[in-house]
């Protein structure tokens, strides 16, 4: 029978690739929910979900360009490697100071700091690596079926943690995390990466990282991908960081309820990537990703509106399909437009605006929900929403993909 799936999928380096980081990626989901628990349980106020959401994310914002810089000046395997080892030990500390019982809300709040520093490190190079696998005519099947596994274990992967959690405590999560960076790390060793030389330079990281955002705001279709990234990021994905308050403070569900939530919104994910997986007309892609960018706000809403769990699962699951056509769709026509010479600061800038956006919401409408109420904040975040994605729609444009 012949294969009628994406031809990326009989690529064998991108297969191994995959697979390295579907393992980490589920304790990546592990250790999340294990932080985000954690952050609950030590405190039970949103405030301080949020700050911790945000803690892990902001340092995107001030060290994901510079990493961006940093990464277009070296070889992407040796680069990834050594962020991925970093993150393993900061999942060992974690699981020691949990395991010990020695977790304070204060050293959560540092040890989420040095894994948002870490992270930033690592979000440009994860998503160079898939350009440096795979041929540019598979570029975008690639993206999207490396979506189709991320989403997945975003199913799986708190769902393990949910059961995980409740049955040996939460340091187990942070101990799951740490053994499963050895997959990415065996990928990142036996792949071959297509040759993209690496960018000599004598500027400073700084003018460098200038030099990309200059090329970012001149360039009109990276620069339209960029405003609609941070509105959805920020008012619609920034609730997600609020389901463990959701789960506890308005279902009443607990870290069971979390792991369900969350599971919903990655099934959700799963069939919105698959939607972009099947290879259709790329012509469809910005058209896509505009209605699912006002889709985010309608349905912030109608989960602030929530007040039964299984319609707050329908709900999410809608959400998850949403956030995935549009972060999926804006990445797509990103990657497609970037000149190599640029691709690390580009994505740098796109990290700090795609993933700290979402802790920044999540902050943003935890501190709000404290004395507004955490359903009447969620429900006026969606509305706003929706007004930006309107407003900005029609400065989009066509989304050019152009170089």
């Amino acid at each position: 029978m012949r294969f009628s799936g994406p031809a990326v999928l009989r690529d064998r380096n991108f297969l191994i690739y995959s697979l390295g980081n579907t393992v980490s990626w589920l304790g990546t989901w592990a250790q999340r929910i294990g932080v985000g628990w954690m952050s609950w349980d030590l405190t039970h106020q949103t405030a301080w979900v949020g700050i911790i959401s945000l803690a892990q994310l902001l340092p995107l914002i001030v060290f994901g360009p510079l990493f961006g810089a940093l990464l277009d000046r070296h070889e992407h395997r040796s680069y990834a490697l050594a962020v991925n080892i970093a993150l393993a030990v900061l999942a060992v500390v974690l699981y020691a100071l949990a395991a010990a019982h020695a977790m304070s809300i204060g050293v959560l709040c540092v040890l989420a700091v040095l894994l948002g520093v870490v992270n930033s490190a690592y979000q440009a190079v994860r998503l160079a690596m898939i350009n440096d696998i795979v041929v540019p005519a598979h570029l975008s099947d690639a993206i999207a079926v490396n979506s189709v596994l991320f989403n997945v274990t975003r199913a799986v992967g708190p769902a393990i943690a949910g059961y995980v959690i409740s049955r040996d405590g939460i340091a187990a999560a942070f101990a799951l995390n740490a053994v499963s960076f050895f997959a990415i790390l065996a990928a990142l060793l036996v792949v071959t990466l297509r040759p993209i030389p690496a960018k000599r330079s004598q500027q400073s990281l700084l003018a460098e990282t200038r030099e990309g955002l200059k090329y970012v705001l001149d360039h009109p279709g990276i620069r339209q991908v960029m405003l609609l990234s941070g509105i959805t990021s920020i008012l619609g994905r920034g609730v997600i960081e609020l389901l463990p308050a959701f789960a506890d403070k308005v279902f009443h569900r607990g870290s069971v309820g979390l792991a369900d939530l969350t599971t919903a919104a990655g099934v959700g994910a799963i069939i919105g990537a698959l939607v972009l997986s099947r290879g259709g007309s790329t012509s469809l892609i910005p058209r896509l990703t505009r209605y699912s960018a006002l889709l985010l706000g309608v349905f912030v809403v109608l989960f602030g509106l929530c007040s039964s769990f299984m319609l707050g699962l329908l709900v999410t699951g809608i959400f998850g399909f949403a956030i995935v056509l549009c972060s999926v769709g804006l990445q797509v026509l990103l990657q497609a437009s970037i000149r190599d010479g640029f691709r690390g600061r580009v994505l740098g800038l796109w990290s700090a605006v795609n993933v700290a956006g979402p802790g920044l919401g999540g902050a943003l409408i935890g501190t709000l929900a404290e004395p507004g109420g955490l359903k009447a904040v969620t429900v006026a975040t969606g509305a706003l929403c929706c007004a930006l994605v309107a407003w900005a729609m029609p400065r989009a444009g066509p989304l050019l993909i152009e170089r």
